[in-house]
């Protein structure tokens, strides 16, 4: 699998491509986001790995600018910006992982495998979708259809966390059973599952604040209901 990385600190870049590429996978390196961009309009990667701290256009800003353009390339944060705020913000926008530096390489390798057997469980899932009352969801192309609306695109870990869901359709789904199978840590204190809980909701409860298709129960997890 194709992976790119940009980061304006060009031996950081050398690092991870070595790094990865002793992996198996085919690594090319930008440092700086105009580059990047040339690189991803000619083909578009498997996973990018992106620093957050770069002049003239960040890594959030980038993201922003690549989703502007129709691209929901996987994506992995990297950057030395630890806050609680900075990862609530890199996973509001669709990233995939948060890698803080400094960082131990074999991390590095782990959650880039992680991302990567996401992925490959998206491309299994081809063509099958997956049908719940009204609602029924096309993994392989990233979208959902709520009775004979229009199609909601979704990110890859938000048609992830959402399939999940809707497999146990009426039964309760734990955080920590969400967590081990879509970010391989199921004991993370993080509210991430709550973040693309929350993201979903916008997108298919006519309230976020009374859901009626993702439902929470207290103290156990998620329950999806597909009225």
């Amino acid at each position: 699998m194709y992976i790119l990385v940009v980061d304006d600190d060009r031996f950081a870049n050398t690092l991870v491509q070595f790094v990865l590429t002793k992996e198996g996978y085919e690594v090319e390196t930008a440092d700086n986001p105009r580059g990047a961009l040339q690189m991803i309009q000619k083909r578009e990667p498997d996973l990018l790995i992106l620093d957050v701290t770069m002049p003239y256009l960040n890594g959030f800003e980038f993201s922003e600018k690549l989703r502007a353009e129709g691209y929901d390339t996987p994506l992995i944060f990297m950057t030395a910006q630890d806050t609680i705020d900075a990862k609530l913000q890199g996973f509001n926008m669709g990233a995939d992982d948060y890698i803080c530096k400094p960082y131990n390489h074999q991390e590095l390798v782990a959650r880039v495998q992680a991302v990567m057997r996401r992925i490959k469980k998206s491309n299994r899932a081809g063509a099958q979708s997956v049908r719940s009352g009204r609602i029924e969801l096309f993994p392989a192309e990233l979208k959902v259809v709520v009775g004979d609306g229009e199609p909601i695109l979704l990110t890859p870990t938000e048609m992830h966390v959402l399939r999940i869901l809707m497999s146990y359709q009426g039964q309760v789904v734990n955080r920590e059973y969400l967590l081990s199978e879509i970010w391989n840590d199921a004991e993370s204190n993080s509210n991430i599952v709550d973040v693309y809980i929350r993201r979903l909701r916008l997108k298919l409860e006519a309230d976020v604040e009374k859901p009626q298709h993702i439902i929470s129960v207290r103290g156990a997890g998620y329950k999806f209901i597909g009225k």
